[in-house]
């Protein structure tokens, strides 16, 4: 990850957990009104939230809330933000009565949910709009050497183009020459001859490999001695979106294809 991405992740972080302590605070008043209860002490109650905090920031880690090829308006990421909701829940409450023993009251429990996920979710949404200003203005991207001018690679760059997304494809090479000049706006600069010129003139980070499977071996090789970023596909392999799943055998990694995937293939 690149500085500039380092660093508005770290601010994407540090809101998280302002905002983590501002969904407590909001359930202590949407729970006791306005008000601070001798019953219910506020900075006792903030003091276990503060505790929290950092252990919901940890979980958040886990469960991939971070990631940068996250999709932020997807009903998957939605679950995580739910499920890192219902682990504050849970923190907090073992926390309070660990140290304290008697609670005041369950619904400020739901309450503390509901504005979790509704603040984190919302900010997430939010952060996501600021990243696509940042690549608007190529600042904190990622820029892609797309290798193959077929189908999925318009398809791809089309994509990738109208997501604002921070992998920008920035060139273009194909190994057998193609007469288009440009992709979507993306220069087509010649066969796999000016591989690597492309490379050095327009600073590529990531390499999208989406056609010439025989030449595989060769470009993986390429990106992992530069330090590069590479990806494919699974069409490129034969095996079309939804069938693959990526999981791992006795700590080693393998690509598992299903014809038929079930639901709840997804969960174990």
């Amino acid at each position: 990850m690149n500085e500039i991405l380092t660093r508005l992740k770290i601010v994407q972080i540090i809101v998280d957990g302002g905002l983590l302590l501002v969904a407590f605070a909001l359930a202590y008043f949407a729970r006791l009104g306005f008000i601070f209860s001798s019953d219910f002490p506020f900075d006792r109650y903030m003091k276990i939230a503060l505790i929290a905090m950092p252990i919901t920031l940890i979980f958040m880690f886990f469960a991939r809330t971070y990631k940068l090829s996250q999709q932020i308006n997807s009903l998957r990421h939605f679950q995580r933000i739910a499920f890192v909701a219902i682990e504050n829940v849970a923190v907090f409450m073992v926390l309070y009565y660990f140290a304290y023993r008697n609670f005041f009251s369950r619904l400020i429990l739901v309450y503390i949910f509901g504005f979790t996920l509704f603040l984190i979710y919302g900010w997430h949404v939010v952060f996501r709009w600021i990243m696509q200003k940042y690549s608007e203005r190529e600042v904190g991207v990622f820029r892609v050497l797309v290798v193959g001018a077929n189908r999925p690679a318009s398809a791809l760059i089309q994509q990738l183009i109208e997501t604002k997304s921070h992998l920008k494809p920035v060139a273009v090479v194909d190994a057998h020459g193609t007469k288009q000049k440009d992709i979507h706006g993306v220069p087509v600069v010649g066969k796999m001859n000016l591989f690597e010129r492309a490379i050095q003139d327009f600073n590529i980070d990531t390499i999208i490999q989406t056609d010439h499977l025989e030449q595989s071996v060769n470009i993986i090789n390429y990106a992992l001695n530069n330090d590069l970023r590479y990806a494919m596909p699974p069409e490129l392999l034969g095996i079309f979106q939804g069938h693959q799943t990526l999981e791992e055998v006795e700590g080693m990694p393998f690509l598992r294809v299903k014809p038929h995937p079930k639901w709840w293939d997804h969960i174990w």
